[in-house]
């Protein structure tokens, strides 16, 4: 639990013939659900604790009630 400002935003987009990726969703402006990680201090990317925790766990798909695949640039931004 953390205050909103602290958070990422993570959205579905279509991916095409049916399926569906998790994005970054920065201005958290796209429609439909989503799913909330928390932030590096400082760098506002995504925690890379928090990230592997949430895919353990399922937690994003679940989270979104959708299966999707990660995206790229959501699993490059843990990277730097």
């Amino acid at each position: 639990m953390a205050p909103k400002s602290e958070l990422l935003r993570i959205a579905v987009r279509d991916a095409g013939e049916g399926k569906a990726r998790a994005v970054l969703d920065g201005r958290a402006t796209m429609p439909g659900r989503g799913a909330y990680l928390c932030r590096e201090p400082g760098s506002g990317a995504v925690h890379k604790a928090c990230l592997q925790r949430a895919l353990s766990r399922r937690a994003i798909p679940r989270a979104l009630r959708v299966a999707v695949a990660i995206d790229d640039e959501l699993l490059e931004s843990v990277g730097r």
